[in-house]
């Protein structure tokens, strides 16, 4: 077991938690157990997503969208997609966006992964209209 103290275990937590855009029992636990582990996927997803900037953070949102929903449909990974959508969306992706990336997905994907992904966007939306998003106009 790691000698980090709470309080840093909590930081790695709390970081963890917010670069995945979602907060799930999993990132506590693995950092309170493992918070050299997740010090190491902090400083990965630093060098992918932050310091190396071809694509901005809105692109790597739908990257993460298009990635999970070729994964496939099941319930532990809807919430996780329906989290990345909002926060693409809070980016200012536009639905048609990420419907016409959906699409290209058909061909290797299938068509559930287009169903299965905009249902999942559609109820993103709806829930971040319940929390008083205003969409781009």
């Amino acid at each position: 077991m790691s000698n980090i103290n709470n309080k840093n275990t909590l930081n790695l937590s709390k970081a963890f938690a917010e670069r995945r855009s979602h907060t799930y029992p999993a990132h506590k636990w693995l950092a309170e157990k493992f918070p050299e582990y997740v010090k190491i996927m902090l400083d990965l997803d630093y060098e992918i997503r932050q310091k190396t900037k071809i694509y901005d953070e809105k692109m790597h949102e739908l990257f993460h969208i298009i990635a999970l929903a070729v994964k496939g449909s099941n319930p532990h990974n809807q919430q996780h997609l329906k989290a990345h959508i909002k926060k693409g969306l809070k980016l200012g992706l536009d639905p048609e966006e990420i419907a016409e990336a959906l699409m290209v997905c058909v061909n290797p994907g299938g068509a559930m992964v287009l169903t299965y992904s905009v249902t999942c966007m559609l109820e993103a939306i709806e829930e971040l209209r319940g929390e008083g998003w205003k969409e781009p106009s």
